[in-house]
């Protein structure tokens, strides 16, 4: 089993060397990261880069990545601002092997700040084993970085690509044509920090109210209008937030870090 690696980034890599050292640790085949349009174009000498001329968002530069790609069989995912545990990768990949059937596998990941240090904040935990893709529409527990895909049950999916450029990691767990696979062994370190793209939660709320509209088939009319109701207050008190928190000049103060609270009820 082949395995690719695919590392969308735009901007200043702050965490960048971090997240390698993580990856080319587990001994991939290939390893891409895409170059969304950055200003300044990045550079490496460790792995392959390609570059976007255009932002994208992480959906489009994985498409763009998945191009660049040998003949692999696995397509694993990581964000340029996370880093794996030792082992993730492997686990991944043995998970896929032991069930045919899964479309992809994922992890758990542990929560940490600007300093590498855990926040405390707890990630939804589903149990061991298989998982019909209906059984996220609600929530969206799979870490993105933690995350490994058949390319059959990609391209059969329709790729990477999402109307989104925030929650598209979740609009492809629910068109996968598949169950997902939990492998509660594999686990990375995800980082929270002001300039990710989970930041804003409104952006995020109106994104998951679209989601949930766009796959509503895939449970019953009741799940799905309780779900995009709790999307419409997410988003309500976002957008009263947001007004707020605008200065006596009119301008938009600057925006405070969400907290656990805000991110839960806007996941």
């Amino acid at each position: 089993m082949h395995t690719g690696v695919l590392i969308p980034i735009r901007g200043f890599p702050r965490f960048l060397e971090e997240t390698l050292d993580s990856v080319l640790a587990q001994d991939p085949d290939e390893v891409v990261v895409v170059d969304d349009g950055s200003f300044e174009p990045l550079r490496s000498d460790r792995v392959r880069v390609v570059r976007r001329d255009v932002p994208g968002g992480p959906g489009a530069a994985r498409a763009t990545g998945l191009e660049a790609l040998g003949d692999v069989d696995v397509i694993a995912l990581c964000d340029a601002d996370d880093t794996w545990e030792p082992g993730c990768l492997a686990a991944l990949a043995d998970g896929l092997r032991a069930e045919p059937g899964a479309a992809a596998a994922f992890g758990r990941a542990t929560v940490v700040g600007i300093d590498g240090r855990p926040t405390g904040e707890r990630w939804q935990e589903p149990a061991g084993g298989l998982h019909e893709p209906a059984a996220f529409y609600a929530h969206n527990p799979i870490p993105t970085s933690c995350s490994a895909i058949r390319r059959s049950a990609l391209e059969r999916a329709g790729g990477f690509a999402a109307p989104d450029v925030v929650a598209e990691d979740w609009d492809l767990w629910l068109r996968l044509p598949g169950p997902l696979l939990c492998v509660p062994a594999a686990r990375i370190r995800y980082r929270r920090h002001p300039g990710g793209l989970t930041a804003d939660v409104e952006r995020l709320a109106r994104a998951q109210l679209a989601l949930h509209e766009r796959h509503a088939q895939l449970v019953g009319a009741a799940a799905a209008q309780q779900a995009q109701a709790a999307d419409r207050r997410a988003l309500s008190r976002a957008r009263a937030r947001r007004v707020l928190g605008r200065t006596g000049s009119g301008q938009a103060a600057p925006a405070r870090t969400p907290t656990p609270r805000d991110r839960r009820a806007a996941r």
